[in-house]
């Protein structure tokens, strides 16, 4: 797998600079594929890869601002580095960033293919004061989540990836055994979110209702000023 990565420069750079982030806190500097693979096993980079290339081929239309496309990746980033301090099982920790580094895939695949459509769930959201997921569900009867994840799952991405994607906004749907992969890329994405929306919020007083709802409901609530210190450590 190392070398066919290595046959693409650009995809092996940008494979080698996913390793060294802060997503795996490496306690040393991985410069070549095979180190790498070494360090994080072959599946790992393998999804690595895979993830590389899904931001590259699903490039917004034109009619896209491109502050929308960066905005999208920058949270996806802040999500992952997020989600790799949660106190999930270290067996399951890989998959778990990955997961929160493509949980919005599905948002690139509708500015991608249907531009109009995220254009007009966008606008709908502005509108009403929903979630762009609700929106999402109004106009298309599913939302990004469950594009990506399907999409994911046809390209053969591990079943608790496709399954933390899919639920990643509406996580109470299926049963969670303890602090797992969903109920970790939820979190790490509502904290990208919040600490970038509310970065003075220490205490989280700014969530919104229907989340708050949510975190009790997995049982999690209060364990919120944890995790959002996990966060704030995450980004030192």
């Amino acid at each position: 797998m190392a070398e066919i990565i290595g046959r693409d420069v650009g995809m092996s750079a940008k494979v080698l600079h996913l390793v060294n982030s802060a997503f795996f806190g490496l306690a040393q500097v991985v410069t070549s594929l095979q180190s790498a693979a070494a360090f994080l096993g072959m599946e790992t980079i393998k999804n690595l890869a895979l993830a590389s290339e899904t931001f590259r081929v699903f490039a917004p239309d034109s009619r896209i601002p491109q502050s929308d496309y960066e905005s999208i990746q920058r949270h996806a980033h802040r999500a992952a580095v997020i989600a790799g301090k949660l106190p999930v099982d270290p067996k399951a920790r890989d998959v778990t960033v990955i997961s929160a580094l493509l949980h919005d895939i599905g948002r690139l695949i509708l500015a991608s293919k249907m531009p109009d459509k995220f254009c007009a769930a966008l606008s709908l959201a502005k509108e009403r004061g929903c979630e762009n997921f609700e929106a999402e569900e109004e106009l298309l009867g599913v939302s990004h989540a469950e594009i990506g994840a399907y999409l994911l799952g046809l390209w053969g991405f591990p079943n608790l990836a496709v399954e933390a994607i899919a639920h990643h906004h509406r996580p109470t749907r299926i049963p969670h055994s303890g602090f797992d992969s969903s109920v970790a890329v939820y979190v790490a994405g509502l904290l990208a979110y919040e600490l970038n929306a509310h970065p003075q919020d220490s205490t989280g007083s700014e969530i919104k209702e229907a989340d708050r709802a949510c975190l009790e409901k997995l049982g999690i609530l209060p364990r919120l000023s944890e995790f959002r210190e996990l966060a704030l450590k995450s980004e030192n």
